[in-house]
């Protein structure tokens, strides 16, 4: 074999190995990080993480978010999502319509309107709750793709958090999940390499 053809190999067997591991993260945080497997208290506090508005997988959530509250009716959800530039309103009112078009009274609904990334959502959020005084503890609603990193992140920001996976849409379903794989280890490193520079947004 020439040196070109070792490099590709290693190459592509450091990638192959990259996505297993993340992939396996992923499948093991989607089903072990759901309410319905931890005994104990559940907290009564959703976190609704936005994506493009007017999509499969923002109407999934919406829907995840709107049947849990139906059956937890103490429970409220922050709707968390900015708005983006091809975006005319934000995320968190496009799924705050969403869940009040399901039912949902609009006062168990606060919103977060200002985050611009999954990190962004989960520290900002936290501090709605904390203003709402309810605690750190949340349950957070994203696909399940994103279940692993979203609350990696929320646990970084202080929070004691739990998933619960909205289906994922299987038209873009490939394109997600290598992006989410990458966003995995792009995290992973970011946290190795420069998380004691690391400062939360402000208010």
């Amino acid at each position: 074999m020439t040196l070109l053809a070792i490099f590709i190999y290693i190459l592509f067997s450091l990638l192959v190995f990259a996505f297993a591991i993340a992939t396996g993260t992923m499948l093991f945080a989607a089903r072990r990080l759901q309410p319905d497997r931890i005994t104990g208290h559940i907290p009564d506090t959703l976190i609704l993480l936005g994506c493009k508005i007017r999509t499969r997988s923002i109407e999934s959530r919406i829907r995840t978010a709107a049947d849990w509250m139906k059956d937890h009716p103490d429970t409220i959800c922050i709707c968390s999502g900015g708005q983006g530039k091809d975006e005319d309103i934000s995320e968190a009112e496009y799924m705050k319509e969403g869940l009040t078009a399901q039912g949902i009274d609009w006062k168990r609904l606060p919103m977060e309107r200002n985050s611009t990334n999954t990190r962004e959502n989960l520290a900002l959020s936290h501090r709605v709750i904390a203003s709402l005084g309810r605690g750190d503890s949340a349950i957070i609603i994203t696909s399940a793709f994103h279940c692993y990193r979203a609350v990696f992140l929320g646990r970084r920001e202080g929070l004691h958090c739990l998933a619960l996976p909205a289906p994922n849409p299987r038209k873009s379903f490939l394109f997600f999940y290598a992006r989410e794989v990458v966003a995995i280890w792009v995290t992973w490193l970011g946290e190795f390499f420069f998380r004691s520079n690391y400062r939360r947004p402000k208010s």
